[in-house]
């Protein structure tokens, strides 16, 4: 039991924190292509990360997506996206991830924040947010691999983390849009105190 937590542990660290992390900075919409370019350009080096028990790829990072919004008393900021590739070394690592030993396992990880700016309880699942891609997949993040966001707000606090997708049909290197959507925020009584959040991310642009 306390190798497979420690397994986790580090599956969902090598995936979470080299989103969170990464330098690699995708342009802003005011940016020329040529900086773009510049900017988004890695070393192979730099782009792989290799434990024993995984290999990843970067394929494209903006650290600095930050999507900013307000709904009901819910601030909200999407900070970043990133989309991965990876290959699972040894069997225990493979079954977490519900493939096989050397398949390739493609990864969209979101990072976001939430804020109550009442003092009243709020519920607000950004950890539950579904994701729409321009290749038809529609995705509920992978919970044992994501960094929890705690949905409920017990007065004006702040929660962060980030959602792992994984692809099921498609490749992170055909992707070029990639819709993000949440449930509004509810009282304690389950009533909407606001409208469904949705956003559309542009990615390896």
């Amino acid at each position: 039991m306390k190798k497979a937590t420690v397994l986790f542990l580090t599956v969902c660290l090598a995936i979470v924190l080299g989103a969170c992390g990464s330098s690699e900075t995708a342009k802003n919409s005011g940016d020329t292509k040529k900086s773009a370019a510049s900017e988004n350009k890695k070393s192979d080096n730099d782009n792989t990360q290799e434990d024993e028990n995984l290999k990843g790829k970067d394929i494209y990072t903006n650290n600095k997506l930050n999507i900013n919004g307000t709904v009901g008393p819910m601030k909200y900021t999407i900070k970043s996206v990133q989309l991965k590739e990876m290959q699972p070394k040894n069997e225990a690592t493979a079954k977490l991830l519900g493939v096989k030993v050397g398949d390739t396992v493609n990864a969209v990880t979101i990072e976001m924040s939430g804020e109550n700016t009442s003092d009243d309880d709020v519920n607000f699942y950004l950890g539950q947010a579904t994701i729409v891609t321009d290749t038809k997949e529609q995705l509920e993040p992978e919970m044992l691999i994501s960094k929890h966001i705690e949905g409920e707000y017990l007065g004006k606090v702040k929660n962060e983390g980030a959602n792992v997708y994984i692809l099921k049909k498609s490749s992170v290197k055909n992707l070029k849009s990639i819709e993000i959507r949440v449930d509004a925020p509810t009282n304690n009584e389950f009533e909407p105190l606001g409208k469904e959040v949705k956003h559309t991310i542009k990615v390896n642009n």
